[in-house]
């Protein structure tokens, strides 16, 4: 493909403590930060805690783990959305996989990094993992799944203003043209649909030249023929364990793997006419089993993964594109972070006691942006 680019690197520039490699984790970003919650090391098994990435200074600070703060042992292959000053979790496997699974929400408070189990109601989902999800608005959509042995295409809704699940789609047998269960797909939500990417179960990885789509109101199955990048007359290639974000009507999917091959890829779907096209944007290596997210600003966020089918390795690596211009302030402020060398800044100092905090100041930028500076306090971090 003519004309690549390359997602660039996030330097970590902090000489403290940072994350091991991880795949079947989550990452959700804003503006200051990405969170990421949970995955798998084969040296190590589960990864039961949360961190946080300061964008700005390529510091990692420890959020969480199962030890002082209750991470839920369930944390590998979950689900994990951004709910105003918390991340919730569900789903979710503890290894070996399959051996201990989770239906129940836990949410995180991104400040104290302290865990609580959140109650819902209705018709709550079985107990698996590798679901795909997307929030859209006041809802989060779940599909599929897997226990280990069965694989799901249930379809969920859970109402975040009152914490209750409602069933959308209940089988999982394949039915003439009802598409068949799988899991590690991704999904897009779009004018009452919910479309499936990709996927695998035990034996199958899905083709990406057709899609199950689900009408929300009416609660059916349907597979529905894709149409080729018009440019390449090309199919994305089948896949699973891939990343996706969604931005308006289109899906982005970010590499995966199918059978030994990994993929470096990134396509766009737009949802409402099922096309595909080919981006000019590459990661800088293969990867699957890892994550992705998009951040207020604009920014696509990918973490973590492994780079080749049956690898112990597991990536550190943070990378970022821009799916979009940022505003004119965010842009001044990446250009002064990435030429400038900051010191975190202690969350118990007023802003104005510090030296670096006077200077910032001195010369025009917003309190709003210094304050991205700030570490956790001191007694919320984990050595």
């Amino acid at each position: 493909m003519n004309s690549e680019v390359i997602m660039e690197a996030i330097p970590n520039w902090s000489a403290g403590s940072y994350p091991v490699g991880r795949s079947g984790h989550r990452i959700s970003c804003t503006d200051s930060f990405l969170y990421t919650v949970g995955g798998f090391h084969p040296s190590t098994g589960a990864l039961a805690e949360a961190w946080r990435l300061n964008i700005s200074t390529g510091e990692w600070e420890q959020l969480s783990n199962s030890e002082d703060d209750g991470t839920p042992s369930t944390c590998i292959s979950h689900c994990m959305a951004s709910l105003g000053q918390e991340l919730l979790i569900f789903g979710g496997t503890s290894y070996p996989f399959g051996s201990a699974m989770s239906n129940e929400i836990h949410a995180c408070d991104k400040a104290t990094g302290k865990w609580r189990v959140v109650p819902s109601e209705g018709d709550i989902p079985q107990e698996m993992y590798g679901q795909a999800f997307r929030r859209m608005g006041d809802y989060i959509y779940t599909v599929g799944g897997t226990s280990g042995y069965h694989f799901s295409l249930q379809a969920h809704a859970l109402h975040l203003p009152t914490m209750t699940w409602s069933c959308l789609a209940s089988s999982d047998l394949y039915k003439g043209n009802e598409p068949s269960g799988r899991y590690k797909a991704e999904i897009g939500v779009v004018l009452g649909r919910i479309v499936v990417v990709g996927g695998s179960s035990a034996d199958i990885v899905f083709p990406l030249d057709e899609v199950p789509v689900l009408d929300i109101e009416q609660g059916k199955w349907s597979l529905k023929s894709t149409k080729p990048d018009p440019r390449f007359h090309a199919y994305p290639s089948p896949r699973k364990c891939h990343a996706s974000v969604q931005r308006g009507a289109d899906l982005y999917v970010i590499g995966g793997a199918s059978g030994d091959e990994v993929f470096d890829d990134i396509w766009k779907l737009d949802l409402l006419t099922l096309t595909w096209s080919r981006t000019c944007l590459v990661l800088p290596v293969p990867l699957y089993f890892h994550d992705a997210a998009f951040s207020p600003n604009g920014s696509l966020f990918v973490y973590g993964g492994s780079t080749a089918v049956g690898s112990s390795e597991r990536s550190t690596a943070v990378f970022r594109a821009r799916l979009q211009a940022p505003p004119l302030l965010e842009a001044a402020w990446e250009a002064f972070a990435t030429n400038c060398s900051f010191d975190s800044i202690e969350e118990e100092q007023p802003l104005d006691s510090r030296t670096q905090s006077l200077e910032l100041l001195a010369v025009g930028v917003p309190r709003r942006l210094i304050q991205r500076l700030r570490k956790l306090p001191k007694e919320r971090r984990h050595q």
